[in-house]
């Protein structure tokens, strides 16, 4: 009994909390004791640790009904999933490999198929290829049925296509905006994407891309308060099964954690955080990252380093470099706060030498404020000063100083560093501190002036006061 339950309480702890929802809003159990059971479930995937007293009294017959009722369930409805089986049909009618089973199983998915369906266009795309298949054949009763599905759908296929090559121009501009290239304003971009979130008849796919870019441009402005209303409307359509694969919902999760964050609420960003990485796919990474920037926020730097070292295989492995600059450079920071500066300097200098070209091509001033704040509370003044000029960081950072996402530590620490090594006044410093702290106010980001005046109590000592 114990190994079965053993077994069984594997399965719940893999478990993410929606999908809890989505098994319970599911159900049709009419037996109280599998009723039970999934109680528990939910329970379980919804408390903190997911931990549950299973009742082993319960007829293991039952647990494993449920597990595989579970499974069964969520696999049925998972649209990555399903768009392994569309491709895998698809390669079969293009091979003229389909078997009678294929047919009938296809033919039924295609018929129950509507416009909203998270796969509509790919499903329209292979029911294309099917027609040809059946026309050549002569099959003209199945050829009439596929016949009159393409051409009910064909309107909204057609705009489903023209949303999707809309999709991509307006997600170049919202990278443009976020990589500061130019300065975007979003006001016609932000509607229209929440007018495609809310299209009950548009297909899944393309609401879903809707709604990261929509996630996206609360990024970039700083305003996620515009998505105070979405989020819960984005979790009724993942529960309700319309949205739902275990990529989406870690993705989801992911989200979360950048909205609370931006409410200081670090308890909840971490949270959810922890739950973005239960699922190890392409974006692991970055999930790995913004969860060890909420938790170093959070003032928990022994745990973000656990994390960060648990994942420096995948980070060293990494090809996308924006998220392996960023693992580097809280890395740093974690070291840094845990008593460990000097560790993070040689790190700091090991990564730079090894990707100098990376580092300058991808935000780079990610790492150089983790790397300088090593070096000076190291109390390395003088190479401070000599790798801000020897890399001219400062000509650099004059030139992003209009951005959102800019932080003015660089230019600080240089004032700072000139400052110990007595080529500036501490009443000089005071006049830099005033017009960096302004800086700061006009990007509306409190979370810099707060990391400027950490450094300079660091630096300062005594002197930190008649800053003030």
């Amino acid at each position: 009994m114990k190994n079965n339950l053993s077994k069984f309480s594997k399965f719940v702890s893999t478990l993410l909390p929606l999908e809890g929802d989505f098994l319970w809003n599911a159900h049709r159990f009419e037996d109280e004791e599998k009723i039970s059971i999934l109680e528990k479930i939910v329970c379980s995937v919804k408390s903190s640790d997911q931990s549950a007293d299973f009742d082993e009294n319960i007829d293991k017959r039952k647990y494993s009904y449920v597990k595989g009722w579970s499974e069964q369930i969520l696999a049925g409805l998972d649209v990555d999933k399903i768009l392994e089986k569309l491709l895998t049909w698809e390669k079969l009618i293009m091979t003229d490999s389909l078997s009678l089973g294929d047919e009938k199983e296809l033919l039924k998915f295609i018929q129950k198929t509507d416009s909203s369906d998270f796969n509509f266009i790919k499903v329209y795309d292979i029911a294309r290829s099917y027609r040809h298949y059946l026309q050549i054949r002569l099959r003209h009763k199945d050829y009439q049925s596929i016949h009159v599905f393409l051409s009910k759908n064909r309107t909204d296929y057609e705009f489903s296509k023209l949303v999707n090559d809309k999709l991509h121009e307006t997600t170049h501009d919202i990278i443009m905006g976020y990589n500061q290239v130019v300065k975007v304003t979003y006001t016609d971009s932000f509607p229209w994407l929440t007018s495609l979130l809310y299209n009950d008849n548009l297909d899944g796919y393309n609401r879903l891309l809707a709604w990261i870019r929509i996630v996206f441009i609360a990024h970039n402005t700083r305003s996620y308060e515009r998505l105070n209303e979405m989020f819960p409307y984005v979790e009724g359509l993942v529960t309700s099964g319309k949205l739902y694969s275990r990529r989406i919902v870690t993705n989801f999760y992911s989200q979360y954690v950048l909205f609370y964050a931006s409410m200081h609420d670090f308890e909840k960003a971490a949270y959810f955080g922890y739950l973005s990485i239960k699922e190890k796919n392409n974006d692991y990474l970055y999930y790995v990252n913004t969860l060890a920037a909420v938790l170093l926020r959070g003032g928990k730097a022994e745990k973000a380093l656990i994390l960060l070292k648990e994942s420096s295989t995948t980070a060293k492995t990494a090809i996308n470099y924006h998220n392996k600059l960023r693992h580097m450079a809280y890395t740093l920071f974690a070291l840094i706060d845990l008593g460990m500066a000097q560790q993070a300097e040689n790190s700091g200098f090991v990564f730079l030498m090894a990707y100098k070209k990376e580092i300058f091509e991808h935000r780079w001033h990610v790492f150089f404020h983790a790397y300088l704040k090593a070096m000076i509370v190291n109390g390395n003044y003088r190479g401070l000063l000599k790798t801000i000029q020897q890399y001219k960081l400062l000509e650099r950072d004059d030139s992003d100083k209009e951005n959102l996402h800019y932080s003015p530590l660089i230019p600080w620490m240089f004032a700072l560093s000139l400052h110990k090594t007595g080529e500036l006044s501490l009443e000089q410093v005071k006049d830099r501190f005033e017009t960096l702290k302004l800086k700061g106010q006009l990007i509306h980001h409190s979370l810099h002036i707060s990391d400027m005046e950490d450094i300079a109590r660091i630096v300062l000592g005594k002197n930190f006061e008649k800053l003030k």
